[in-house]
């Protein structure tokens, strides 16, 4: 188990000092998405979303204040996304989920995890693939693996697609705070999100593009290491809101510091230190802040 200390280190994504205005980055690296070695600008990227609920349209949006291309879809077809499409600009267009893991250089899977196995395999094969997905037993259904303990929902995912590298990351926060916290590099209150995963080349595109659409990045380590950030842990959310009770008046900053001593804080509902923890909440509107589709 990887120690405060060593959880509170920001790998990649502590602001420098100043600028004051944002940065646009021109840093390139070898795109691991493609056999030819192309070298990839980060400002040109394309972001694929397969599942465009609260979450996805957010991310969708800052990725498109940011100058990326965003390829958007969902379960019930291109043509109902007309609106975010339009919405969003010349930056964005929608697609089947198949054609939005094939466009895209870096793909968002937000959708409710009973669907993972519906997630585009081929078309994802050596991608990097930033896994938002939470597990909620009222909506998912049971999953043994997770009531239990023995997994988390990336590693399904992981298990899921084993040709692509996948990365846990807009989890823990509730859709409303990722569009208010967004902060130009090497601002005083720049919030950080968390993520995990096992490739630290993925880590660090994600990290990239993190830093892009504004901000600072948390390394929680391995992918294992995500369900520190899952519903009903001490990082889940809480940080991001003026409000702890009530996540919709309003969003606060939460620093690189903050999100990884909550994360080292986190503990599992079988962690045998402890007595158990409440059983896990349902997708009430009060719980489930992402509404993935």
């Amino acid at each position: 188990m990887l120690t405060q200390r060593q959880l509170a280190k920001t790998t990649y994504g502590m602001a420098p000092q100043a600028p004051t205005t944002p940065r646009r980055t021109t840093t390139t690296w070898p795109d691991r998405n493609d056999e030819s070695g192309r070298v990839v600008d980060v400002t040109m990227t394309t972001w694929g979303f397969i599942g465009s609920g609260n979450i996805g349209a957010t991310v969708a949006r800052l990725a498109t204040a940011a100058g990326h291309d965003v390829v958007l879809s969902n379960s019930r077809g291109p043509g109902t996304l007309t609106d975010l499409v339009d919405d969003l600009g010349p930056h964005a267009r929608a697609g089947t989920p198949a054609e939005a893991a094939e466009a895209g250089d870096i793909v968002v899977v937000t959708i409710p995890l009973r669907n993972y196995r519906q997630v585009p395999t081929e078309e994802l094969s050596g991608k990097v693939v930033i896994d938002t997905m939470n597990y909620y037993p009222q909506r998912d259904g049971n999953i043994a693996s997770l009531d239990d303990e023995s997994t988390t929902s990336s590693a399904l995912l992981q298990a899921h697609l084993p040709e692509s590298r996948v990365v846990k990351g807009f989890n823990n926060i509730f859709f409303q705070h990722l569009a208010a916290l967004p902060r130009a590099t090497g601002a005083a209150d720049r919030s950080a999100l968390a993520i995990a995963g096992d490739d630290l080349e993925a880590k660090k595109v994600v990290s990239e593009h993190l830093d892009e659409i504004g901000y600072d990045t948390v390394d929680l380590g391995l992918l294992s290491e995500g369900w520190r950030t899952q519903p009903d842990t001490a990082a889940y959310g809480v940080m991001y809101a003026v409000d702890p009770q009530a996540w919709d008046q309003g969003a606060r900053p939460a620093s690189a510091v903050e999100v990884a001593e909550l994360a080292a804080a986190s503990r599992r509902h079988h962690d045998p230190r402890d007595a158990p923890l409440p059983p896990r909440r349902g997708t009430d509107e009060s719980t489930d802040h992402h509404n993935q589709e």
